[in-house]
């Protein structure tokens, strides 16, 4: 066989290889509970098994996805301007570091933007203002927002309501500060993802309750509403096997509120879902995904919200993972994106000039 008929054949080897394994791996997408995109598929595969991680002094076995590690290195999306802070605690002592986005074309001649105090995911436990750079850089451009990210303290070493003390004095400083930061002090959004966004939510219910800051609306992206042990279908199906797990779960509940009883779990400062009323709550654009243990309980805070009267628009992407923010090569975050722009735009607008 000649050397040039040995390149082609060896050509089409590796062609035929690499369709295989993609027709292979596309067989990743069939579950139990229907199709998964495949790329959530692919990522499932890059996990590890459970890792114990040590954690301010406690062990939490981990299942880590390395989709989401290389993610955090990537490039984010280039800004205006970005500015490290750190923020007062409400108790005289604590220093919240914080970091503020100003949105690309951002000028603040035409008037102040929306402002979002935004709180990452981690379940409480792990995450940064850094880890989470790469969303909060999107969030901004896609509201044409000032975005505050708030590095709030972290369990176990600063377990609940340390979290949500600094999340809540995060918030009253960017209402105070909001016409320096070239915001808008009538139209503060608090946001966040999985812990975050109860976080959030609870922040927006602290606000209500103590009649200020004035909240205008909540972000949410498949948000934490409920830490008690009511059972959800969705966390029967999807705690294991599809990102997360059981163990982690609970080791990161025993880090942010240790053993308590049921009934403290129920504290609306904790699970915002049993809250007594959600009448006066902001309104809420909700994301979920449909292989997230965390949807059902979502879905019932955005029931209760409806029923209270609080406006409530609620996308589900049904064939993507908890966490699919965070990761720039899933499609769904893209649309998630177009969808915050959207609702930012529709809502919390510029007044128009009389």
């Amino acid at each position: 066989m000649t050397e040039p008929r040995r390149r082609i054949r060896k050509r089409y080897v590796v062609l035929a290889l690499i369709v295989a394994f993609f027709a292979y791996s596309y067989t990743w997408t069939n579950t139990p509970y229907g199709k998964l995109d495949w790329r959530a598929a692919f990522s499932l595969r890059a996990l590890t098994p459970e890792i114990e991680i040590d954690h301010g002094g406690m062990k939490i076995p981990m299942p880590i996805n390395g989709f989401f590690a290389v993610s955090a290195l990537l490039p984010g999306e280039d800004v205006a301007q970005t500015k490290d802070v750190v923020i007062p605690g409400n108790d005289g002592a604590t220093k919240i570091p914080a970091r503020v986005y100003w949105p690309e074309g951002y000028d603040k001649a035409k008037g102040p933007l929306p402002l979002v105090v935004y709180y990452h995911g981690g379940g409480f436990v792990t995450g940064s203002v850094d880890l989470f750079d790469g969303l909060t850089r999107a969030i901004a451009n896609a509201g044409n927002a000032v975005v505050v990210s708030v590095d709030y303290r972290l369990a176990p070493k600063n377990p609940w309501p340390a979290g949500v003390d600094d999340a809540f004095s995060a918030v009253q400083w960017a209402s105070a500060n909001a016409a320096s930061l070239g915001g808008d002090p009538t139209r503060i959004i608090v946001g966040g993802d999985s812990a975050g966004g109860n976080l959030a939510t609870v922040v927006a219910m602290k606000a209500r309750d103590a009649g200020a800051p004035a909240i205008a609306g909540q972000l949410l992206y498949y948000p934490v509403t409920d830490l008690t042990q009511t059972p959800y279908p969705s966390k029967a199906k999807f705690q294991d096997g599809y990102g997360l797990s059981t163990k982690a779960g609970n080791g990161f509940q025993k880090a942010y509120i240790g053993q308590v009883s049921e009934t403290d779990r129920a504290n609306p400062y904790i699970s915002p879902l049993k809250a007594a009323s959600l009448a006066g709550m902001p309104r809420v654009l909700l994301l979920t995904a449909g292989f997230d243990p965390l949807t059902d309980s979502a879905n019932a805070y955005a029931t209760r919200l409806r029923e209270a009267g609080v406006p409530v628009e609620h996308h589900n992407y049904a064939d993507i993972i908890h966490g699919f923010m965070s990761v720039p090569l899933f499609s769904q975050r893209r649309e998630a994106l177009d969808v915050t722009a959207t609702w930012m735009k529709q809502n919390f607008a510029a007044p128009a000039a009389k």
